[in-house]
C-alpha cells in the first residue's frame, strides 16, 4: 500500500508541475491588442528613434550657446647655444645677449565665444529637429497600427481554426451516432457490412482532419505567444468574435478618410517641410555670420607656477568677430539644386500615394463586400444542406437512398456550416483591412 501511495503521490506531483508549466489563458480581441501593442519589439524601437530625434533637437539648442575653452601647457627648453649677438641699426658693434641655460615657460588661455548672427542656422537646425520628432512620432504610430492589423488578423486566423475544430467536432459526433445506427441495422439485416465500412471511413477521415487542425493550432498558438509576448507554454483560447457584416458607408466616405487620415500622407508633409527648411539653410549659408568673444592669456616664463613678482602676463582681449565665405554665392548652387529635386520628389511621392490609397480602399472595400455577399448566399447554402440531409436521413430510414446519399447529404451540410463560419471571420478581417486601408484601425 505504501509503494501505491508513493506512486500516486508521484504521478500528482508530475502532473502539478505540468499543469504550472503549461498555463491556459481566454484572451479577448481587445486584450490582445494591447497585448500586441505592449510589448512589441518594433515599437520599442520606433520609441528609440523618437528619443534619437529628441536627443537631436537638444543639440541644436545647445549649438547657440556660448562656447568656453580651457587650454593650458607648459614648456622647458635648454639654450644649447648660449650666447646671441643682436646687430646694431646704427652699424655700431653687436650687442651681446646671454640666455640662461635652462627655461621654462607656463601658458594658458581662457576664451569664451557668443554667436550673435549666423543666417538663421540654429533656428532651423532647430526646425529640422522638431520635424523630425514629429515624424518619427507619425511613423511610430504607423508602426502601432500595423501591430494591431496584424494582431487582429492573427486573432481572427486562430478564431477559425477554433470554430473548425469545433463543427468538426460535431460532425464526428454526428458520424458516431450514426455508426451505432448503421451497426444496429446490419444486426437486425437492414444494413450491409460495406454501409457499416463506409461510415468508419468517414469517421476516420473527421478524425484525420482532427489531428491536422490540432497541429495546426499549436503552430498558430505558439506564434500568438510570440507576437503578444506571452510565455511560449501559454494555451490560448480566444472568444467569439464579434462579426463586422454590414456596410455603414459608402466608399466615397472610405476614400475621404484615407486620403485625409492615412499617416503616410502626414509623414510626406513633414518631408516637405523638410525639404523647404533645407532650401532655406542653403540660402542662408551665403550671409555673413557675426559673433562676440573675449579671450584671457597667462604667460609665465619663470620657473615657478604662480610666480611672486611681475614676471608674467595676463592680458585681457575682447572683441566682435565678422567672416563671410563669398564663394557661398558660387559653391550652393548645385546644392540649392538637390534641395529643390528633394521637393519635387516629395510632390511626385505624394501622387504616387494617393493612386495607391484609392486602389487599397477600392480593393478592400469591394472584398468587403464581396464577404457579406458570400455570407448571404452560404446562409442559404446551410439551410439548403439541413434540408436535405433531413430528407436524405427519411429516404435512408425507409430503404429509398443509399449509405453514399446518406454521407453525401451530412457531408455537404457538414462542409456548408464550415464555410459559412469561415466566411464570417473572413469578412470580419476583410472590414478590419477596409479599416486600415483609411487610416483607422481599431479593434
Amino acid at each position: 500500500m505504501n509503494l501505491k501511495k508513493k506512486i500516486v503521490s508521484g504521478l500528482a506531483l508530475l502532473l502539478s508541475i505540468f499543469s504550472a508549466g503549461a498555463q491556459s489563458r481566454t484572451i479577448s480581441l481587445e486584450e490582445a491588442v494591447k497585448l500586441g501593442v505592449q510589448n512589441s519589439k518594433q515599437l520599442k524601437l520606433s520609441q528609440n528613434k523618437i528619443e534619437q530625434a529628441v536627443s537631436q533637437l537638444e543639440q541644436a539648442k545647445d549649438e547657440s550657446l556660448p562656447t568656453a575653452k580651457v587650454s593650458a601647457g607648459y614648456s622647458h627648453a635648454l639654450m644649447l647655444q648660449r650666447n646671441f649677438a643682436l646687430p646694431s641699426a646704427d652699424g655700431s658693434d653687436p650687442k651681446s645677449i646671454k640666455f640662461p641655460f635652462d627655461n621654462t615657460l607656463y601658458q594658458a588661455t581662457v576664451s569664451i565665444n557668443q554667436p550673435i548672427f549666423a543666417g538663421h542656422r540654429f533656428r532651423y537646425a532647430r526646425e529640422s529637429a522638431n520635424l523630425l520628432i514629429q515624424s518619427s512620432k507619425l511613423n511610430a504610430e504607423s508602426d502601432r497600427d500595423e501591430i494591431v492589423y496584424n494582431v487582429i488578423n492573427a486573432y481572427i486566423n486562430f478564431y477559425k481554426i477554433q470554430q473548425n475544430q469545433k463543427i468538426v467536432a460535431q460532425n464526428l459526433e454526428d458520424v458516431d451516432q450514426k455508426l451505432t445506427e448503421i451497426k444496429k441495422f446490419e444486426s437486425q439485416g437492414l444494413a450491409t457490412r460495406n454501409d457499416v465500412l463506409r461510415f468508419q471511413l468517414q469517421k476516420s477521415n473527421i478524425q484525420l482532419q482532427q489531428i491536422e487542425l490540432d497541429n495546426t493550432r499549436k503552430v498558430v498558438n505558439y506564434n500568438l505567444n510570440i507576437l503578444l509576448g506571452l510565455p511560449d507554454s501559454t494555451t490560448i483560447q480566444v472568444q467569439d468574435v464579434v462579426y463586422k457584416l454590414d456596410i455603414t458607408e459608402r466608399p466615397e466616405v472610405y476614400m475621404k478618410q484615407a486620403l485625409q487620415d492615412r499617416k503616410e500622407f502626414g509623414s510626406l508633409n513633414y518631408q516637405n517641410k523638410l525639404a523647404e527648411v533645407n532650401i532655406k539653410k542653403v540660402h542662408d549659408e551665403k550671409l555673413p555670420t557675426v559673433g562676440v568673444g573675449g579671450n584671457l592669456y597667462y604667460i609665465n616664463p619663470t620657473k615657478a607656477l604662480f610666480p611672486k613678482g611681475s614676471t608674467y602676463l595676463a592680458p585681457f582681449v575682447v572683441g566682435v568677430n565678422a567672416s563671410w565665405d563669398i564663394t557661398g554665392f558660387f559653391k550652393n548652387k548645385n546644392r540649392l539644386s538637390e534641395a529643390n529635386l528633394q521637393k519635387q520628389e516629395v510632390a511626385a511621392s505624394r501622387d504616387i500615394l494617393t493612386d495607391r490609397v484609392k486602389m487599397d480602399v477600392n480593393k478592400s472595400y469591394t472584398q468587403y463586400q464581396q464577404a457579406l455577399e458570400k455570407i448571404k448566399l452560404l446562409n442559404d447554402a446551410v439551410v439548403q444542406a439541413t434540408e436535405n440531409e433531413r430528407i436524405t436521413e427519411s429516404k435512408f430510414k425507409n430503404n429509398l437512398a443509399t449509405t453514399t446519399d446518406r454521407i453525401d447529404a451530412q457531408t455537404l451540410l457538414y462542409e456548408s456550416r464550415l464555410n459559412l463560419e469561415l466566411a464570417k471571420a473572413d469578412a470580419t478581417a476583410a472590414y478590419y483591412t477596409l479599416l486600415k486601408t483609411t487610416g483607422h484601425i481599431q479593434p
